[in-house]
């Protein structure tokens, strides 16, 4: 084979590389197999999200051109509009142009039914793997690369990763290289904020920041009245890379996507600086941009610091990023969004007023939320009933998490007939767990003690407390739903209340079932790891306790290590503890015959309203 030009295309190792993965999509799709004579062959091929799609046009032309029954195939995409969407009339007018169709599809964009419906089959291009690498250069060159080496190159962006692998460079050189190249510019083209869903205040956000870049383009809008910086936290999976690739595209923007991890992976302090001032240059020489940093709580808050033998170092970090950060004027154009999954760790300068000032949260997608993304992930072909069965499903899913099912969903619907049906969409999430027989009554028992206890204390208003029959994970098992208001201040009781309610649940398995049982403590998070912290922060940060003075603890990991390290501060929060939980469990004992009552109907009909909770406990009042 001839590996400087086919069919006016230059092979080169990216589109070598492509096409072993489409060459792999293409027998899944039944290209390869004889068709009838007269009969058109057409398939949709799905690319991975973000992927450069001339490229793997180039890939399939070359890739097509080795296949004598492909040769004279055509490979075409749709064109995206300015509005960011896929021109359907052009791709259905190729259908007549060709007898074997071979329609690349951008993985950010749904294939639109009537596009489905005249394709024969629809398969997802895998992304590039180890091995896709590994083949296509020696294929290339006869270069000989190491798998390990080859899944080092691959933990970073694919277009970077090409342009380091320049020929005669050794693999250690790439990965070496690839090192000390820390960012990545582009001009996003995938979906806008518009379309998406379960972004709530941070998708305001983003729409607002697109209507103010088109005035500060246009000189109706100075850029210091333009949000200079965002602090997005959120759950593992909540979608904030996802989130700063669709503002960008939302708002017109080049998007410089690097972590303080790849900062971090450069060297010595001074190569870490330069990778912190290269990020910001880059960000500056495509501006308008949006400059995502992630994992930005790897920066530490340098209250954490103080007599720490990395003190010197962080603090020069620390120094630096702030300095960039600062001055209106030389980051006019650059806008930064900081994401993290722990918002308690950043330190308090990088939150001051034109900096990192605006924080918001990414939530878990809502009810409404996990409709709408099963409805992306999972195709247009589910009725209303199975898109109301799969967001009951899908309780504390994240987006990361129904896009993982959706590719399994896809893939068993290629198995199949092609259509994606709702049990082939429950059969792709995590397994349920059934909750049954004697655990099915443990469970009921401890959420009734929770719903007991703080319906009698006043814990804020209980909405509803609930045993379901089966889970996934990461769902619990069971919860007691109360209605909180944290805007007023708490004073020393109500604090020592939500002790008392956090652990009757606890309370109640001692009390009813004779031993406790593990779920109580079994995790960060836990009823006895959010206890125990309310507690700490009772006697240790609002004087509330055996003692009025303050320690400066910012976050849950500073309280739990002070706890470690300081018997005193142990031992008072363990009398705190075991007051409340004494408490609680006389509580239990006076209501006794409702907690049990509560459990039944639990167990039985897998839920009991707030109300019909008051009014149980109004009646042993009697």
């Amino acid at each position: 084979m001839d590996h400087r030009t086919i069919g006016r295309r230059t092979v080169t190792l990216e589109r070598l590389t492509y096409g072993i993965a489409l060459r792999e999509a293409l027998r899944l799709s039944g290209m390869f197999f004889p068709k009838a004579v007269g009969r058109q062959a057409v398939a949709v091929l799905r690319l991975p999200v973000g992927s450069r799609v001339e490229e793997y046009e180039a890939a399939a032309t070359i890739l097509l051109a080795g296949i004598p029954e492909l040769a004279k195939a055509l490979v075409t995409g749709p064109k995206i509009s300015k509005r960011r969407e896929p021109d359907v009339e052009g791709i259905l007018n190729m259908f007549r142009q060709a007898s074997v169709l071979v329609i690349l599809w951008p993985g950010e964009h749904n294939v639109p039914s009537n596009v489905a419906a005249a394709c024969d089959r629809i398969v997802d291009v895998d992304p590039v793997r180890p091995a896709h690498l590994v083949a296509a250069a020696k294929s290339l060159s006869g270069q000989v690369v190491d798998l390990d080496d080859a899944k080092k190159m691959l933990e970073y962006p694919i277009s970077l990763m090409f342009s380091a692998f320049r020929p005669g460079r050794s693999a250690a050189d790439v990965v070496r290289r690839l090192a000390e190249t820390t960012v990545q510019t582009s001009v996003p083209t995938g979906p806008t904020l518009k379309n998406m869903v379960g972004y709530g205040e941070a998708q305001s956000w983003g729409l607002s920041l697109a209507k103010d870049l088109h005035d500060w383009r246009n000189g109706t809008l100075q850029w210091t009245d333009v949000d200079r910086g965002l602090l997005l936290s959120g759950a593992p999976g909540t979608g904030k890379t996802t989130f700063a690739a669709a503002l960008a595209s939302t708002c017109d923007a080049s998007l410089t996507a690097t972590s303080v991890a790849r900062w971090q992976s450069s060297g010595y302090l001074s190569d870490v600086l330069s990778a912190m001032r290269r990020s910001f240059s880059d960000a500056i020489a495509a501006r308008p941009t949006i400059l995502f940093v992630d994992e930005i709580d790897g920066i530490s808050d340098r209250s954490r610091l103080f007599g720490n033998e990395h003190e010197t170092y962080w603090n020069q970090v620390i120094n630096l990023f702030l300095e960039l950060i600062d001055g209106s004027e030389r980051q006019e154009g650059v806008v930064i969004v900081g994401a993290t999954n722990h918002p308690d760790r950043i330190d308090p300068a990088l939150r001051r007023a034109g900096r990192l000032d605006r924080h918001i949260e990414i939530p878990l997608p809502d009810p409404n939320a996990r409709r709408e993304l099963a409805r992306t992930y999972f195709g247009g072909g589910l009725t209303e009933g199975d898109l109301d069965q799969i967001a009951a499903a899908t309780t504390g899913f994240t987006g990361a998490d129904f896009e993982r099912a959706g590719r399994d969903a896809r893939r068993a619907a290629r198995r199949g007939n092609g259509i994606i049906s709702v049990q082939e969409v429950l059969s792709a999430l995590p397994q349920p767990k059934l909750i049954v027989g004697q655990e099915r009554r443990m469970v009921a028992i401890h959420e009734a003690g929770h719903a007991v206890v703080g319906a009698h204390l006043g814990v804020g208003v209980l909405q509803a407390v609930a045993v379901p029959w089966e889970v996934r994970p990461p769902q619990p098992l069971g919860a007691a739903i109360f209605q909180i208001d944290q805007r007023s201040f708490w004073h020393r009781q109500q604090f020592l209340d939500h002790i008392a309610m956090t652990l009757a649940g606890r309370a109640a398995e001692e009390e009813i079932l004779g031993h406790a049982y593990e779920g109580a403590g079994a995790a960060e998070g836990s009823d006895l790891h959010v206890a125990t912290d309310v507690a700490t922060v009772l006697e240790l940060q609002l004087g509330m306790g055996e003692g009025v003075a303050h320690y400066n603890l910012r976050t849950i990991a500073q309280r739990d290590a002070l706890r470690c390290k300081n018997p005193e501060v142990a031992e008072r929060v363990e009398r705190v503890l075991f007051r409340e939980m004494a408490r609680s469990r006389e509580i239990i004992r006076g209501f006794r015959p409702s907690v049990e009552k509560i459990a039944d109907i639990l167990v039985e009909e897998a839920s009991v309203t707030g109300e019909d909770v008051r009014r149980i406990l109004k009646e042993a009042s009697r």
